[in-house]
């Protein structure tokens, strides 16, 4: 309701702003319209009389036709003045006030001016005395302002007014005829999306909306399948989560239970050697899941610079512990850090990413084995980061399915959550990245690699 006020409001604002607007331009357009004709009317007027001065009688004087036909106006009043250079009024009216600016063969000029109480307008201009050619008189000629009066009242009436109240009537008319037709289905949509179910995210039928709001119903409802699509991959997330999860609990369980039954220290040691190893698979598993919740939501730390060669060599450092304890080659092909392959991202997600990598090289490579940790870069052509091992690799019709949630390949013979590349992918994708899978070096073991675009690339 609030909303709608204001719309009404911003309406009436402009539509008054409007008619003052349209009221001066036709004020002034009307005063224009009467006063020109009348103008032109009384310069004529002083012209006639101008031509009509000559000698009498050693005087000046004014043919007396040509009064008269001043006299028998009806319309309005007509005064006139004929003066000397020194202002003295020779024929005519006394009363008539005197004009500034004249000068010799010039058109008439025209000035407002008041006569007692009443406004004239006084047309005025010099000519040549007939008697000497070095004396100057002045003509004037005044006419009252009662007929331009009823004359521009009439139009203003007629060309103004009328219009107005016409444009009025228009505007109510439209905005009666947006509020039925844009208002009110625009209130009908909103009440019919406040009243649905939290899970209804059906479609909306653009049909029944006017035209112009079939887009936004249509924007509506993609956004509302997108909603749609993220939500039944939620549900399936949480519970592919939840299977996996009880598995693990039920075992911590069991094993819980039987270490309780034990007097045997070898045996309750044995027991509790397999508690913390349940619970250990428990952590790693809630954990991965973290990391694709982290994954999946958009970037929210600044994104800074990060060197790939040094992401990559701290990375290794953190798993030489264990390539060494299986007696596995865990090493780094690439340029130095501060020489280039830089990329713009979130430093922590981008070495989650590759912690993934190298993390699943090494439960898959069998001891001895060979992990290769790979930065190349090209101007212009962004940066490739790449984790090569020489374990058994992932069938090439697999190599989709291995990007799904829990899903593990028919190859994986060491324990895992099938999270890995999932997390992987997921933090690729919010930087722009691919990922790609392909067989080794002579078609043996796994090469996994992500490539940033040049947009990432600093």
């Amino acid at each position: 309701m609030f909303t709608l006020f204001k719309y009404l409001v911003w309406l009436v604002v402009s539509l008054a702003c409007l008619m003052l607007a349209t009221i001066s331009i036709s004020e002034f357009l009307v005063n224009s319209a009467v006063d020109t004709p009348y103008d032109a009317r009384l310069s004529e007027y002083a012209q006639m009389l101008a031509a009509e001065t000559r000698i009498d009688g050693g005087g000046v004087a004014i043919r007396p036709a040509a009064i008269g036909m001043l006299r028998r106006i009806e319309h309005d009043r007509i005064l006139f003045a004929l003066r000397d250079a020194d202002g003295r009024v020779l024929v005519g009216d006394p009363t008539l006030p005197t004009v500034a600016g004249l000068r010799v063969n010039s058109p008439p000029v025209l000035q407002d001016a008041q006569i007692g109480d009443e406004p004239v307008r006084v047309a005025a201009m010099l000519l040549v005395d007939p008697r000497s050619a070095s004396r100057l008189l002045t003509v004037e000629v005044a006419e009252t302002l009662e007929h331009r009066r009823v004359l521009t009242e009439t139009l203003r009436a007629q060309a103004v007014a009328l219009p107005q109240m016409l444009v009025l009537v228009i505007a109510i008319l439209l905005i009666v005829y947006g509020y039925a037709y844009v208002w009110r289905p625009m209130q009908r949509l909103r009440s019919l999306i406040d009243n649905r179910g939290s899970n209804d995210l059906s479609a909306l039928d653009p049909e029944s909306a006017p035209q112009d709001l079939r887009p936004l119903i249509m924007s509506i409802n993609g956004l509302m399948q997108r909603l749609a699509v993220s939500i039944d991959t939620q549900r399936r997330f949480i519970a592919d989560a939840a299977h996996q999860l009880r598995t693990p609990l039920a075992g911590l369980r069991s094993q819980a239970e039987i270490a309780l039954t034990e007097s045997d220290p070898a045996s309750l040691r044995r027991s509790l050697a397999r508690l913390a190893a349940g619970t250990e698979r428990a952590t790693e598993l809630a954990n991965r899941m973290l990391a694709l919740a982290r994954a999946d939501t958009p970037l929210a730390a600044p994104q800074v610079e990060v060197d790939l060669p040094a992401l990559a060599r701290d990375v290794i450092s953190d798993h030489l512990p264990s390539a060494n304890a299986r007696g596995q080659d865990l090493g780094f092909e690439g340029p130095a850090p501060g020489r280039g392959a830089m990329v713009r991202g979130d430093r922590l997600l981008l070495r989650e990413l590759l912690s993934n990598l190298v993390d699943n090289a090494l439960r898959y490579t069998p001891d001895g084995g060979v992990i290769t940790v790979n930065v190349e870069s090209a101007p212009g052509s962004g940066a490739t980061l790449s984790v090569t091992d020489s374990g058994p690799g992932i069938p090439a019709p697999e190599h989709d399915k291995v990007f799904e949630p829990f899903y593990r390949g028919s190859e994986a013979i060491a324990p895992g959550t099938g999270l890995g590349l999932t997390i992987v992918r997921s933090i690729a994708a919010a930087h722009g990245a691919s990922v790609a899978l392909r067989a080794g070096p002579n078609q043996r073991g796994l090469r996994v690699a992500v490539t940033f675009g040049p947009l990432a690339a600093a």
